[in-house]
């Protein structure tokens, strides 16, 4: 049997584990194909054979439709940082509902949200709110081209900044999307992660056009991989002596600490994009910095630059977001934090003793196992390297066992786990790759031994 049809054969195995616990699943998307492009909404969330159809979230806890609960590690991809209805969020938009959800006019709480987030992050001195994190990288873009009267950008391979057409931009490993125009690669630049010697000689060879450098505070997309040996420093420092602004996308990473990741590496972006844990689960995204920065976009400026939105910080928005900021306390982070060491600890116990050699990368509450022997500091380590096969029924098997991580294989801890849910995750992870080890050792022998 070939190594390809061992897999199919493996596969259909724990795919017929998944049809047996989610039929009605099944039959929602089956019937959604009706109206959908293969019943998918979310090109994120979908796997096959297809996604489990989720029918309520509570605590750290979600159930689907067919009954079946699970320890939920997704966090709708890191945002749901208190986990799912969280009281207090919960009190504050059933207060703020019979009010008003959406209004013309701003709403006098919309300024103490600012002001948090303002006192939050020390690089921050002004800031205005979106509705996405995609909108977030958008907007800070478009300030740095306006302050600056440059376009050219320059991001890191492998770091995600939203769905905006330029952001989509990589290298090497990855084409353009369809539907994103072949002009991007005009005014954007990419070098890898981590790499300081290509990013200080693209920055120097093109700072008479470059608007600014954007980077993921931890790379998150790419597989929870951090910034190493000060990179996030050393770009504010090149960036600052060639006159670039540098953007941090904290949109995935602000969780990190009270002040984002930028208080861990000890830096002071000119511009921030903020988005998923700002909202207590509702959608919703910022940017801010620097004062002269973000004065480009004064009502007061003659020709100022562009930001509008029709449900840009409303009053349901701003009510569940002031609410989930308060409860981002310094120990409730500090919590989640020492909980992702510990899981990391237990995944790599579990690793070690069965002797597969895979990566684990990540910081505090976000990690993530990567299935190749190489190292990774990069998103062609981490994307060209892993065996997707292991990693897809990696993720389906942990399905099965009742653990919701994204297809992606990282683990987002939210403020209502404890030891125990720790525990079960590392439990399900040992006994996954136990029953995967003999397939492992067949189709990718350098993952073992």
């Amino acid at each position: 049997m070939s190594e390809a049809e061992r897999i199919i054969e493996y596969g259909k195995k724990i795919e017929e584990v998944y049809r047996l616990r989610t039929p009605r699943s099944k039959k929602i998307i089956k019937n959604g194909e009706n109206y959908v492009p293969d019943g998918d909404m979310r090109i994120s969330v979908w796997f096959e054979p297809y996604p489990t159809v989720m029918s309520k979230g509570d605590g750290c806890r979600l159930y689907d439709v067919d009954g079946n609960d699970y320890l939920d590690f997704s966090n709708n991809w890191t945002s749901m940082i208190l986990g799912n209805n969280h009281p207090k969020v919960v009190e504050a938009i059933t207060r703020q509902a019979p009010l008003g959800s959406a209004m013309a006019a701003p709403s006098e709480s919309v300024y103490d949200w600012a002001k948090i987030l303002c006192e939050r992050i020390s690089s921050v001195d002004k800031i205005r709110f979106c509705t996405s994190g995609t909108e977030g990288v958008m907007f800070a873009v478009r300030a740095a081209r306006a302050y600056t009267g440059k376009d050219k950008i320059l991001k890191m391979e492998g770091n995600y900044h939203g769905s905006y057409d330029i952001m989509e931009m990589q290298v090497g490993w990855r084409r353009l999307p369809r539907g994103i125009p072949k002009s991007v690669e005009k005014d954007v630049l990419v070098t890898p992660f981590n790499d300081e010697e290509a990013a200080e000689r693209v920055i120097k060879e093109n700072k008479d056009e470059m608007a600014a450098v954007i980077v993921e505070g931890i790379m998150g997309a790419a597989g929870m991989i951090p910034p190493e040996n000060d990179y996030l420093k050393f770009l504010r420092q090149v960036t600052s002596e060639n006159g670039v602004l540098l953007i941090i996308d904290e949109v995935i990473s602000f969780r990190l600490s009270t002040g984002g990741a930028q208080q861990i590496f000890g830096v002071e972006p000119d511009l921030t994009a903020l988005g998923k844990t700002i909202g207590g689960g509702l959608p919703v995204g910022a940017f801010g910095g620097r004062d002269d920065v973000m004065a480009v976009y004064s009502p007061k400026q003659k020709h100022p630059a562009h930001h509008a939105g029709t449900f840009v910080a409303t009053p349901i928005s701003v009510a569940a977001g002031i609410a989930c900021l308060k409860e981002m306390t310094p120990g409730a982070i500090k919590k989640i934090n020492a909980l992702g060491v510990l899981l990391k600890k237990g995944l790599r116990g579990v690793l070690d003793g069965l002797k597969i050699k895979a990566q684990l990368k990540g910081y505090g509450s976000l990690q993530q196992i990567h299935f190749t022997h190489e190292p990774v500091f990069t998103a062609s380590t981490a994307f060209l390297t892993q065996d997707r096969d292991v990693l897809r029924l990696f993720h389906l098997a942990m399905m099965n066992k009742g653990v919701f991580i994204p297809n992606r294989g990282f683990f987002a801890i939210s403020t209502p786990m404890t030891e125990a849910e720790i525990h079960k995750a590392v439990n399900a992870t040992f006994e996954v790759l136990s029953e995967l080890k003999p397939l492992i050792r067949e189709i990718a022998p350098q993952l073992v031994g």
